[in-house]
């Protein structure tokens, strides 16, 4: 007989291999090719946002990095990172993890740190040329918009909204997950493709700032579809278990702070 917490853990486990037989699958499904270097952007950033919701950081990160690594031996979608390729999903999902669970300082944290070292680096560009309207507009408009959001009360009680009962209700936070999670992915992909390509890299900055608004959008709207649609037939059972901690510490939190109010 297992106990109680061996059998949370074979329950995780099991639902880490499952996420990351789909996160392989995803991965391995080109939508847009790189700029600057051979190789696809693909739709695995449309699954991230259910991987990070339903696995704890740590459990999230090794679906992804599995998920990477068998997505690599397809011949049309090679390693092109140095083998560390998984690095934006991984953070990506962990995000996403971090602010479902309630864990905003920690996500914020994460995200400007990346932000910072993308700034510092020699090979990244913070502004791209005055023809393209950069400056006054940043190239890291669009990751400062997401970095807003993290921040801000859209952010807050996403558990007990994604365990909803209402289709409707898992709209926004799924949005709001995607659209911050794909932003840490795409700084910390730019950071690899600064890595790998060096200096040469610095050319292609102005390219990359008026295509990579086109490709977060449709990342983003492909996550909310697939995800909302994936969440609400999970919704009763594996979602319900995976936030349950969350969702049962929540509702007391909110009523000791409405008690609290009342009495002053």
């Amino acid at each position: 007989m297992l106990t109680g917490n061996q059998h949370t853990t074979l329950r995780k486990l099991t639902l880490t291999a499952s996420l990351a037989a789909v996160y392989t699958i995803f991965r391995a499904i080109p939508i847009s090719n790189l700029i600057g270097i051979s190789g696809s952007i693909t739709a695995a950033g449309m699954i991230a946002p259910v991987v990070g919701i339903l696995l704890e950081p740590a459990y999230g990160i090794v679906a992804v990095f599995t998920g990477t690594m068998v997505a690599s031996l397809f011949p049309w979608n090679p390693l092109k990172f140095y083998g560390l390729d998984f690095l934006p999903g991984a953070l990506n999902v962990t995000l996403v993890s971090l602010a479902v669970r309630g864990r905003r300082t920690e996500a914020t944290m994460m995200f400007l740190v990346i932000l910072g070292v993308f700034i510092i680096n020699p090979y990244t560009s913070l502004f791209v040329g005055s023809n393209l309207l950069s400056p006054p507009i940043p190239y890291l408009w669009m990751h400062l918009a997401a970095l807003v959001v993290l921040i801000s009360p859209l952010s807050k009680g996403l558990a007990l909204r994604l365990s909803s009962n209402h289709y409707t209700s898992l709209v926004r936070p799924v949005v709001v997950l995607a659209f911050t999670g794909t932003m840490i992915e795409h700084v910390t992909g730019g950071l690899l493709f600064a890595a790998v390509v060096g200096k040469g890299a610095l050319s292609f900055w102005p390219v990359i700032f008026l295509a990579y608004p086109i490709e977060r959008v449709v990342l983003v709207v492909g996550a909310t579809l697939i995800c909302s649609a994936l969440l609400a037939l999970l919704r009763p059972t594996v979602v319900a278990r995976s936030l349950e901690t969350v969702t049962a510490v929540t509702p007391k939190s909110v009523s000791s702070a409405e008690s609290e109010t009342g009495q002053r």
